[in-house]
C-alpha cells in the first residue's frame, strides 16, 4: 500500500470503519498523519452516548482507553509553547464544573447499542485525560484526544454540571481553522448551576454540532434580570448555531414576552432560533388584546397558540403555542 498514490490510498481507507481506521493509524506514523489529515473525509465513529463523570464513579462493562494510542506528531512553534507554558503556570483546567475543586472527571463513552443486542463488551470506554495539565506533554496529550473526539458521533451528550473548558480548547488549538473544534451531537443535554451558567452557554455556541436539538437546564440557577437578558440575546442572535433548543427553568415568561415583541418589532429577525421551547411557562391570558388565540386538543391536552407577524414584513411569522406550561416559539415557514 506504502506505493499507491494518495487518491488511491484514501480509496481503500474509506472502505473502513472508524474503529479500523483507527487500529490501522497505530501502524506508523505516515498512516497516522495521513488519517489525521483527511479524517473528514473518512469514517466518523458513532457513540450513544458521551459524559463527563466522576472517576469514582462505578460502572460494569467498561474499559480504560490507552492515553499512548491517540497520541501523534503536532507541529508546535515557540508562540504556541509559550501560550501553552503560561496556561500550565495558571493552572488552566480541562474541565469547568459546580463541585469542589479536587474532584476529577474522566470522558465516558458508550458504544452504540443496536435493537434487539443488549450484550456489547466492554459497553464503556473510559478517557482519563489530565484534568489539570502539568507540563507540555499532557497539553498534548489532551490536544491529541480532543482532535480524535472531534472525529466522533454521538447520539446524546449528558454534561451534569460540568463541561469542557472552552479556554483550553482555544489554546491547544491555537485558532486553528482546518481543524473544526466541535463535538459532534445529535441531542445534548447540558446542566448549568449559578456558577457555570455563561460557560455552558460559551461551551455550547463555541463547540458543539448539533444536529437536532439541545436541551439546557437552568432548574439550579437562580435567574436574574441578567441572565435573562443574556438568554435574550442568545435567542435572537443565534439562529445559526442553535436552531432548535429548549430551556428548563422557572422565571423564564419574561423572556418569552421579549422573543414575542422582538420577533414582531425587529427590522431582521434572520438571526432568531427557529424552534425555542421554555418550561414553566403559564398559559396565556386569553382576555389580552391584539392577538387572536386558538384552543385545540393535542391528547387529553389543551393548546392554546397564537400567531404574530413582523410590522415591517408580515410574512415573517412566529407562533406561540403553550401545553401544560410548556411554551414554544416557532418560526412559521
Amino acid at each position: 500500500m506504502n506505493s499507491l498514490p494518495i487518491e488511491a490510498k484514501l480509496d481503500v481507507l474509506k472502505c473502513l470503519d472508524f474503529n479500523q481506521l483507527f487500529s490501522f493509524k497505530q501502524t506508523n506514523f505516515y498512516f497516522l498523519n495521513l488519517i489525521n489529515k483527511y479524517k473528514e473525509e473518512l469514517a466518523l465513529i458513532k457513540f450513544s452516548y458521551l459524559s463527563i463523570i466522576d472517576e469514582d464513579r462505578e460502572l460494569t462493562s467498561y474499559e480504560i482507553i490507552e492515553i499512548e494510542s491517540g497520541i501523534f506528531d503536532i507541529s508546535l512553534n515557540d508562540n504556541i509553547l509559550k501560550k501553552w507554558q503560561a496556561a500550565i503556570d495558571k493552572s488552566i483546567p480541562l474541565f469547568l464544573h459546580n463541585f469542589e475543586s479536587n474532584k476529577k472527571f474522566i470522558v465516558c463513552l458508550e458504544k452504540k447499542l443496536w435493537f434487539g443486542v443488549d450484550n456489547i463488551n466492554p459497553r464503556y470506554h473510559f478517557l482519563n485525560l489530565p484534568n489539570i495539565p502539568k507540563n507540555i506533554e499532557e497539553m498534548i496529550v489532551i490536544r491529541c484526544w480532543l482532535e480524535q473526539l472531534f472525529s466522533c458521533s454521538f447520539d446524546y451528550a449528558v454534561l451534569y454540571h460540568v463541561v469542557f473548558n472552552p479556554e483550553m480548547i482555544d489554546l491547544l488549538f491555537d485558532n486553528d481553522k482546518t481543524i473544526p473544534t466541535q463535538f459532534h451531537l445529535q441531542s445534548p443535554v447540558l446542566i448549568a448551576g449559578n456558577n457555570l451558567f455563561e460557560d455552558v452557554f460559551n461551551f455550547a455556541l463555541n463547540h458543539l454540532s448539533i444536529s437536532s436539538f439541545i436541551k439546557i437546564s437552568l432548574n439550579e440557577v437562580n435567574i436574574s434580570e441578567q441572565h435573562i437578558d443574556i438568554l435574550f440575546n442568545i435567542l435572537v442572535n443565534e439562529g445559526k448555531k442553535l436552531s432548535q433548543i429548549r430551556l428548563e427553568g422557572s422565571k423564564l415568561m419574561k423572556l418569552h414576552d421579549l422573543i414575542i415583541k422582538y420577533v414582531t418589532t425587529s427590522i431582521d429577525c434572520s438571526k432568531v432560533v427557529d424552534f425555542i421551547a421554555l418550561d414553566h411557562v403559564p398559559n396565556f391570558k386569553l382576555g389580552e388584546k391584539r392577538k387572536k388565540f386558538e384552543i385545540t386538543k393535542f391528547g387529553v391536552f389543551e393548546v392554546t397558540s397564537y400567531e404574530v407577524a413582523n410590522i415591517y414584513n408580515p410574512q415573517v411569522r412566529f407562533s406561540s403555542e403553550n401545553v401544560r406550561n410548556l411554551t414554544f416559539i416557532k418560526r412559521i415557514y
